[in-house]
């Protein structure tokens, strides 16, 4: 497996990359057999951890990424209330692979590898890469995960109005009772799920 990733990073190279340096940097990476074993490559690295990107010149991509860490989302329901918290475990980020290069002498985990081409994606690459578990091959049309994300946050808004619904009746707030009621009718009408 490490002569194929060798020989992947070769290839990569036989054109010219956006980034000067990032030549350079594959070279030492494929002299070292131990970096080159911890090396995935991926089609599309959207939420993995510990992620580096490579262009070649005409592509649409950043010129050169490596992010070490990990950044997620939560969305939690307080006391009635959506909150939408992100964390953030980002180490390093750096855009100079030579940079780069000295933050990987000392990095033991696996680094996921996106290679962007000025043109369609080869075979030699597609026979290597895996698929990226965190984006359902399904799911991943562009555009798509925001708009889960948009119908869960207008699910549990619809919950919380549900709630303060409730709560307007029991305290027999009339003012509170219409002002929910009518964004509640919103929410419904815009969420693609049926709420009840």
């Amino acid at each position: 497996m490490v002569i194929h990733k060798e020989y992947a990073l070769r290839r990569f190279c036989e054109v010219p990359l956006k980034h000067q340096s990032s030549k350079c940097l594959l070279e030492r990476m494929w002299a070292k057999p131990d970096v080159l074993e911890r090396l995935v490559f991926v089609i599309n690295r959207d939420h993995l951890p510990n992620t580096m990107l490579l262009a070649q010149a005409g592509s649409s991509a950043p010129s050169f990424e490596l992010q070490l860490g990990t950044e997620s989302e939560h969305l939690t329901l307080v006391n009635g209330n959506l909150f939408r918290e992100k964390r953030k475990t980002q180490q390093v980020r750096i855009g100079d692979p030579l940079e780069a290069w000295e933050a990987l002498l000392d990095f033991t985990g696996i680094l996921h590898v996106q290679l962007a081409f000025e043109s369609a994606i080869p075979d030699w690459y597609e026979e290597i890469v895996v698929p990226n578990e965190a984006v359902p091959p399904q799911f991943a049309a562009p555009g798509f995960s925001a708009f889960v994300r948009e119908q869960i946050d207008l699910i549990l808004w619809g919950i919380t109005l549900r709630e303060q619904i409730d709560q307007a009746l029991l305290s027999r707030d009339e003012a509170l009772f219409n002002e929910t009621v009518q964004l509640y009718k919103e929410v419904c009408q815009s969420c693609f799920w049926k709420l009840s």
